[in-house]
């Protein structure tokens, strides 16, 4: 009987632990994939929605602003040119402007793969997080965006 009664403990204890480790790996890949929607939102290119006001209108037009980051390498500029037309980005180019090496080629992705995710869309909602990799370009080009927004603000 305290043979079964031994077994028995074993059993819970070992059962006590597989259900701990379970909750261990299930918050991890909760956590991990609540990192990946907010920073990514997909392997290499995504939009976040921004933060203002929803209602703000703007003028119609060409604006350009340069937006700053920092790099390992440093700081970083890229300059940014929206055409606005009812609220609507028709068009937008972006300039490299980064010095260190490795930021250049950064920007030099963002810029190949971020179009189609501004032109179409309206200003109030561009905010992006991440394309082609590039995150901390998404921060300097967020920046721009919203210099922009003052600038067109209405």
């Amino acid at each position: 009987m305290e043979e079964s009664s031994g077994h028995k403990k074993q059993i819970i204890v070992t059962l006590a632990v597989l259900i701990v480790i379970v909750a261990i790996v299930a918050a991890a890949m909760v956590a991990g994939n609540k990192d990946d929607t907010q920073n990514s939102g997909s392997s290499n290119t995504s939009a976040m929605t921004a933060t203002v006001d929803p209602s703000a209108t703007y003028t119609d037009g060409t604006y350009e602003a340069t937006g700053d980051y920092v790099s390992p390498g440093g700081n970083e500029e890229i300059t940014i040119s929206v055409t606005l037309k009812d609220n609507v980005v028709t068009d937008t180019s972006a300039i490299n402007g980064a010095t260190d090496t490795e930021a250049k080629q950064h920007q030099d992705d963002f810029i190949g793969g971020y179009k189609s995710l501004v032109v179409g869309k309206n200003i109030n909602e561009v905010k992006l997080s991440r394309v082609s990799g590039s995150s901390l370009t998404s921060q300097g080009f967020n920046d721009a965006i919203q210099q922009i927004r003052n600038k067109a603000e209405v």
